[in-house]
C-alpha cells in the first residue's frame, strides 16, 4: 500500500488579503459618503423644522450613520489604494498617505459625534447645536480634524496625480472635491453643503473600482 502524499497547500497571506480588498471598502464607503449627502440635501427637513428639530429626525439617523460607516471604510480604503501604488509614490506619496489616514482617523470622531452626540444635545441643549451657545472644546475638535482630512486627502489625491497608477482625472477630481467642500457655504441641508462631499464619495469609488483591476507594486 502506497503512503499517502502529503499535498502542501501554499501559504495565504491574510494581511495582504485584507488590504486588498479595501477596494471594495473603497466603493462601498464612496457610495455610502454620496448617498448619505444626498438625503442630507434632498431629505433631511432642516429648512421645515430647523437643525436642532431635523437631528432627531429617522432621514438625519439614516444619513448620519452612512457617513460614519463611510469614514470608517474610507481608513481601509486608503491602505489599499495607496498599497497599489506605493512603490512609484515615493516619499511624498508615503507622507501623503499618513496625513490622509490620520486625518480621516480624526474625522471619525466627528462623524460619531454626528451619529450619537448631536441628537442627544438637540434635545437637552438645542442653543448648542444652532451655535447660539459657544462650545469651544467642539469647536478646536471640528478644527483640527476637519482640515488635517482635507490636507491629506489633497496630498494623497497630488501623489496619485503623479504616480498615474490610477486615471488622472479621478486623483483629480479627489484634489479639486476638498476647496469645493471647504470654500462653499456649508449651511446644512444645501446643494453647496452636499457637492463636496459628494465629489469625495464619487473619487473613492473610482479609485475603489480601478484598484480592483491593479496589482499592489512590490519592491
Amino acid at each position: 500500500m502506497k503512503p499517502a502524499r502529503e499535498t502542501a497547500k501554499p501559504a495565504i497571506d491574510r494581511l495582504s488579503t485584507f488590504i486588498a480588498a479595501g477596494a471594495w471598502a473603497s466603493i462601498v464607503g464612496g457610495a455610502a459618503l454620496v448617498i448619505s449627502f444626498l438625503l442630507e440635501w434632498l431629505v433631511v427637513p432642516y429648512e421645515k423644522l430647523g437643525a436642532a428639530a431635523a437631528d432627531l429626525t429617522a432621514s438625519y439617523l439614516t444619513a448620519s450613520s452612512l457617513r460614519l460607516l463611510s469614514t470608517v471604510l474610507f481608513l481601509w480604503a486608503l491602505l489599499a489604494l495607496y498599497n497599489r501604488q506605493s512603490i512609484a509614490a515615493g516619499t511624498f506619496g508615503l507622507w501623503g498617505f499618513i496625513v490622509a489616514f490620520f486625518g480621516t482617523a480624526l474625522l471619525v470622531g466627528n462623524v460619531w459625534a454626528e451619529v450619537f452626540v448631536w441628537p442627544t444635545l438637540a434635545r437637552i441643549a438645542p442653543n448648542l447645536v444652532t451655535g447660539q451657545v459657544a462650545a469651544p472644546h467642539l469647536t478646536t475638535g471640528i478644527t483640527l480634524s476637519a482640515p488635517l482630512f482635507g490636507i491629506g486627502i489633497v496630498l494623497f489625491g497630488l501623489a496619485t496625480l503623479k504616480t498615474g497608477v490610477y486615471p488622472r482625472w479621478a486623483a483629480g477630481l479627489l484634489i479639486v472635491s476638498i476647496p469645493v467642500t471647504m470654500f462653499l457655504p456649508p449651511t446644512e441641508g444645501t446643494f453647496s453643503e452636499s457637492i463636496g462631499q459628494i465629489m469625495v464619495g464619487s473619487a473613492f469609488m473610482i479609485l475603489g473600482w480601478h484598484a480592483l483591476r491593479v496589482a499592489p507594486t512590490r519592491s
